[in-house]
């Protein structure tokens, strides 16, 4: 164990947050023969989610959250105050996509630095794993939910992650930047995966959870992904995010929320039954916003088929079993873990869970992290508590905590700050 737990203050790593840049700025990192193709995409983006405002997120919510953060942009983005958009011509649109005071700009924090540290800091937060918002092409977590051509979605990606190891240079050893890639061309895949290594991204990758046109995970094809990841000890991420378009109704909201997480389970069958822990022992595989407790009955299941004799050959080539190979293989960022899910983390292993706010989103525990804690860390063992709020982080990504401490020193929590009314252990 690499942190000093002598420290009173706890180290909070958060290992879900998002980062993005406004999309001109993505332009600087890819061949200007792309930068037109790029404009028509996101005019594209930007169409759909003015046809789309006040159909998915409830307006008062997002009001709410934006007063709440002190920032208002996302609070303008209603039916009204962008329905005329919709008859604009598509340059004043780009430009408002790139002004960074309007409603569809990301939060500052989100592309400034110096304000993202203010904001984590204010939120006790010393280190973080980073993954992407909208990057262009749709690169990123909805990856091959639209057509886009694989030469695009390609340079979308690398945009993205050359911008990416940047914002994370500029504070270094404290942000633990993913990765995104495609499946297009496995042979490109793995460059892109050494390239991000060289680029100091040690979060590691994001798997698409969807892999378009191509075969699922379970496929040989995929078998030099997974080899490289293993050689330069680059965690796999899923992380929910993508679904099907549920169309523009009123139901296609709660059709998301309920089968979002779903799809981003889906890899972890795909891995098991087509040996990839076994020939690779050492491969980090991590799920990120998906809960937790669903890998319990996932494991129950798939222990319970694998012992059927009709399906004998499931194990063929495999010398552990479903839970075996996720305690050996497999991490949780769990985020913004609810109390009802707490009282499993035995039952899941402590070592496999690792606390995450979801900055900037606001279904996160940003910037009322602390009082998310009291609900959720009340009566939890200390030793636990740094477990998985810092520790595991730090055992799985290596942040080194010559520089992450002073910085844990000077913001961190407290345990008091955590558990100000500790409660009967749970």
């Amino acid at each position: 164990m690499s942190t000093n737990t002598e420290s009173s203050n706890i180290l909070l790593i958060s290992s879900d947050c998002h980062a993005g840049a406004l999309p001109s700025t993505y332009l600087e990192y890819m061949p200007s023969k792309y930068h037109e193709a790029a404009d028509r995409w996101w005019l594209g983006y930007a169409k759909e989610m003015i046809q789309r405002t006040g159909t998915f997120f409830d307006q008062e919510a997002v009001e709410e959250f934006s007063e709440l953060s002190g920032e208002e942009g996302t609070a303008k983005f209603n039916a009204s105050s962008v329905a005329a958009l919709a008859e604009a011509d598509d340059a004043a649109v780009l430009a408002l996509l790139n002004d960074e005071t309007s409603p569809f700009a990301p939060r500052r924090g989100e592309f400034d630095a110096d304000a993202r540290l203010l904001e984590l800091e204010g939120d006790g937060i010393a280190g973080e794993v980073i993954f992407p918002q909208m990057a262009p092409f749709g690169a990123g977590l909805t990856q091959y939910r639209n057509e886009v051509s694989p030469e695009h979605n390609l340079e979308g990606n690398r945009a993205y992650n050359r911008w990416l190891a940047d914002f994370c240079n500029a504070n270094p050893g404290r942000h633990a930047g993913v990765a995104i890639i495609n499946v297009d061309d496995i042979t490109v895949t793995v460059e892109e995966v050494r390239q991000a290594k060289e680029l100091n991204l040690f979060g590691g990758i994001m798997l698409p959870v969807s892999t378009g046109t191509h075969p699922f995970y379970h496929h040989p094809r995929y078998e030099p992904l997974w080899a490289v990841c293993s050689e330069l000890n680059m965690p796999i991420h899923v992380h929910s995010g993508w679904s099907p378009d549920y169309g523009d109704v009123p139901s296609a909201p709660a059709m998301f929320i309920s089968e979002v997480d779903m799809w981003a389970h889906r890899p972890f069958s795909a891995l098991v039954w087509s040996g990839v822990f076994e020939r690779y022992p050492n491969l980090k595989f991590v799920f990120t916003e998906t809960g937790c407790s669903w890998i319990l009955e996932t494991l129950r299941v798939l222990e319970f088929k694998a012992e059927n004799p009709l399906f004998a050959h499931f194990k063929k080539g495999l010398s552990m079993t479903p839970r075996e190979y996720f305690q050996q293989n497999c991490f949780i960022g769990a985020s913004f873990l609810p109390k009802h899910e707490i009282h499993n983390r035995h039952k899941i292993g402590l070592e496999k869970l690792m606390w995450g706010s979801d900055y900037p989103h606001m279904e996160g525990t940003w910037p009322n992290t602390m009082e998310y804690m009291h609900a959720t860390y009340g009566g939890i063992p200390e030793n636990e508590i740094r477990m998985m709020l810092g520790e595991n982080a730090v055992n799985l990504f290596d942040f080194d905590m010559n520089i992450l401490q002073p910085i844990v020193d000077r913001i961190g929590p407290t345990l008091f700050d955590i558990q100000p009314n500790i409660e009967q252990a749970v």
